[in-house]
């Protein structure tokens, strides 16, 4: 079995984008695990977007778990600009 992880947003309530968060993220939550070939994205936060642009380059078909925590803002507010969410070859469980 393999795992793999990646955070791609852990900031709080609002982004925080630019030069300070370079090194650790402006994006707000959200994380791909893989476990191996299945995909389980936990909360949409602005990062939601980041990933679904790099899933959009890595794959012409994308099947993944959403979890979302809760739903205030920060953990939802990636949704709307996640590219799978809006291509018909996807599969999304939320």
């Amino acid at each position: 079995m393999s795992a793999f992880v990646k955070f791609w947003g852990t900031r709080g309530s609002i982004p925080t984008p630019g030069h300070k968060t370079r090194r650790y993220g402006g994006n707000t939550s959200c994380v791909e695990v893989r476990i191996d070939d299945t995909l389980f994205v936990c909360d949409g936060g602005t990062g939601l977007r980041e990933l679904g642009v790099d899933l959009e380059n890595r794959t012409d078909r994308v099947t993944a778990h959403l979890f979302f925590s809760h739903t205030h803002w920060d953990h939802i507010q990636g949704f709307p600009f996640f590219l799978p969410a809006y291509s018909p070859s996807s599969e999304l469980y939320v």
